[in-house]
Formats: structure tokens, C-alpha cells, sequence
């Protein structure tokens, strides 16, 4: 999918006067973003879009171990994961 505020994925917001829809206008050409705005008195404002543009979500980080950690050798992890074998019983 494109990103939103592109070309092909444009920002929809509803507002409610012209003055805010040149106030949005303004906001997504300084930032270089493709907007669709709506003037529409009779509904409510619809900034949902612009908000995810102005407060991007933070990436999330992962808390498994990476891929491309190198493993304990062979030898050591058997020697850490195994216990000592049982004594031998005397007769």
C-alpha cells in the first residue's frame, strides 16, 4: 500500500469552514503532502489523517533475539543445558 499523504494514498479530511480548509492546505504543502479536503458545515471535523501524518505511530520493537546472532557452539550449550549424569549406585 502507499504511503499515506503520496499520490496515490492523499490525506481525506472534512472540515467545516473554507478558512480551516486553507489552514489544512497550508500545513500539508509545507510538508509536501497530497491532501483531499472536504468543506462540509453539516458534519463533524475528520482530522484523523492528518493527525497520523503530523504524530506517526512509533516503530515497534521486536523482543525476541535476532536472526542473525551467532549461536553457542555445539559443545558449550550441551555442556550448559545438560545436567550431570547420576552417579552409579555402589553394591
Amino acid at each position: 500500500m502507499a504511503k499515506l499523504g503520496s499520490s496515490a494514498h492523499p490525506a481525506v479530511v472534512r472540515v467545516q469552514t473554507p478558512e480551516r480548509a486553507h489552514e489544512i492546505f497550508s500545513v500539508c504543502d509545507r510538508q509536501r503532502w497530497k491532501a483531499i479536503v472536504g468543506v462540509e458545515p453539516d458534519k463533524p471535523e475528520d482530522l484523523s489523517d492528518l493527525e497520523k501524518l503530523l504524530n506517526p505511530p512509533a516503530p515497534v520493537i521486536s523482543l525476541r533475539s535476532r536472526r542473525r546472532e551467532p549461536a553457542l557452539s555445539g559443545r558449550s550449550q550441551d555442556r550448559v543445558l545438560t545436567a550431570p549424569a547420576p552417579a552409579a549406585a555402589s553394591r
